[in-house]
């Protein structure tokens, strides 16, 4: 089984089932100093830094696939001003450019982590950098100290890249007068990341480029959100956008009193999840992993969920039949089920498949296995799969940019934990069931209607219980009822959990979906809307 394979909580981002909130310090499965957002998160220090523009600009190459690609790295601030030019906060920044390539035709990427009060140095080391920490087998725990070395899995060779760093994260800081709160919160957050954009485009002449995003976790939220900010505020039009732990409605994610949904979603997860620890029964168990998920599938969305709507309506058969047929898909006891009235919290699943072996599965990747230190419990010591390899990706990185990028400075790179409360005022009410909770899946499909050449790519993990593949099934089952929304929409799935990058086939398979699908989209005038 793999024990220390996954990594960072908070660094991918995440929100919590239950709660609208992100990783944070203490909080649920989130380590110190990597988290950020609302429900026990620090207050945001304030802490204005002058408003200043600083580039370190060098040169490299890279191997990738064989080939040598020679590029130019900027990494800096980019100030961030309000409508009389005033400089209000510097936003962090890290660009790869592929050398002797034509910026007009030659595809850009901006791409960022979550949280929210996430940096973007996960997605970076993880992916994206031309460099990056070498890891063990199955992105396991290397020893230190560790080695920077080339990154295959860089999509490197088929679109530059630009690394952004939200607000209090990194080296992004408000400048003296301005508040942190002026760039967080969702709304907030959403303006500052356009702003970035539209001077990026400027200052590096990047108008013409075919454009795309790519958010990971509360990235996609970002991401979705970002489409139509970009679109109606700065006239920027998208050709992609990609996403990997899709979560663009928390309704799908936070159960409530009128909410079953959540549950639905979470369903087809625990059946890989089962079906990975040999825990379903030896009918199911024999079936490969891509047969047994879409027995859940239609199990959840199906009978379960008729059976979930009956409420306290539901017979004591209907039930106890509900109950069975869980514990089939589960590996669950149907007498502990029934005792959930049917209702399986994703923490308590997570402490009670395993339970006869008194271990618990990793959250972010539940193919990982922990101890408890009571095995009685229903609640995690910890999260086995937050506990990796951290120190070799903030290693690797600040060895990255003090030394390859030449980047100094005094200011401590903050991967999480200082951008304070974070509030969705204004992104609620337009998503699942109008019930109010936060949502940016109706402003992608605004932004599709409007843009008929913009595509999306959905990356999800078989084993990402923070935000289980189906939940963002369903949203794009549900973005729009016109053709063109499902025909602009492909999902990749990967063996893996939250970060598919963390292991070395997922990250293979996830940098060749990226080519694929930028090579695709980047010439819209070859397409017919």
């Amino acid at each position: 089984m793999l024990r220390r394979m996954c990594l960072l909580g908070a660094a991918a981002s995440c929100l919590t089932f239950g709660t609208a909130t992100a990783q944070q310090p203490g909080g649920p499965g989130g380590r110190g100093g990597r988290g950020g957002g609302p429900n026990g998160a620090a207050p945001a220090p304030e802490e204005g830094v002058p408003a200043v523009e600083k580039v370190s600009t060098t040169h490299h190459t890279v191997t990738i696939d064989g080939k040598t690609i020679p590029y130019t790295a900027n990494a800096g601030t980019m100030v961030i001003r309000d409508g009389d030019g005033k400089g209000e906060a510097t936003v962090f920044y890290v660009s790869y450019t592929k050398d002797q390539a034509e910026p007009s035709t030659r595809p850009v990427t901006f791409f960022f982590n979550g949280g929210p009060g996430s940096a973007s140095i996960w997605l970076s080391m993880g992916l994206m950098s031309p460099r990056h920490p070498e890891m063990g087998p199955n992105g396991s725990e290397p020893a230190p100290p560790y080695n920077l070395v080339d990154n295959p899995y860089s999509p490197l060779e088929a679109t530059d890249l630009v690394q952004i760093d939200a607000m209090m994260t990194g080296y992004s800081r408000p400048a003296p007068g301005s508040k942190t709160s002026d760039f967080t919160g969702a709304s907030n957050d959403l303006k500052m990341f356009s702003s970035f954009i539209r001077e990026y485009l400027d200052k590096y002449n990047r108008w013409q480029s075919p454009k795309y995003l790519f958010g990971e976790s509360y990235g996609t939220f970002r991401s979705a959100g970002l489409a139509s900010t970009l679109e109606s505020q700065e006239g920027i039009e998208l050709n992609g956008i990609m996403l990997l732990g899709t979560v663009l409605d928390l309704g799908n994610i936070q159960p409530g009193a009128s909410n079953d949904l959540p549950y639905e979603c979470f369903l087809p997860t625990y059946t890989a999840t089962a079906w990975y620890h040999k825990k379903l029964p030896a009918d199911l168990q024999k079936l490969s992993l891509a047969q047994v998920v879409q027995q859940a599938r239609t199990f959840a969305f199906g009978d379960y969920a008729n059976a979930l709507a009956k409420g306290n309506t539901l017979t004591e058969s209907q039930k106890t039949a509900a109950a069975q047929q869980l514990a089939r898909l589960t590996g669950v006891s149907a007498q502990y089920i029934a005792n959930t009235n049917l209702r399986i919290d994703p923490g308590v699943f997570r402490t009670e498949l395993l339970r006869d072996q008194r271990e618990t599965v990793g959250r972010y990747d539940s193919r990982m296995i922990g101890l408890n230190g009571n095995a009685s419990s229903q609640r995690q010591d910890y999260d086995p799969s937050d506990v990796a390899p951290s120190g070799a990706f903030m290693s690797a990185y600040m060895r990255f940019l003090k030394n390859d990028l030449d980047y100094k400075t005094d200011l401590q790179y903050y991967t999480g934990g200082h951008a304070g409360r974070w509030d969705y005022t204004g992104l609620t009410g337009a998503g699942n069931l109008g019930s109010g909770y936060p949502s940016t899946s109706d402003m992608l499909r605004t932004a599709m209607a409007k843009n008929p050449y913009l595509h999306v790519m959905v990356g999800a993990g078989y084993y990402d219980m923070a935000t289980p593949f189906a939940n963002a099934e369903y949203t794009f089952d549900h973005l729009g009822y016109d053709r063109t929304y499902k025909d602009r929409v492909q999902f990749k799935y990967y063996e893996s959990g939250h970060m598919a990058y963390l292991n070395q086939s997922s990250a293979k398979q996830l940098k060749n979906d990226i080519v694929s699908f930028i090579e695709a989209n980047q010439h819209p005038a070859n397409q017919v809307p």
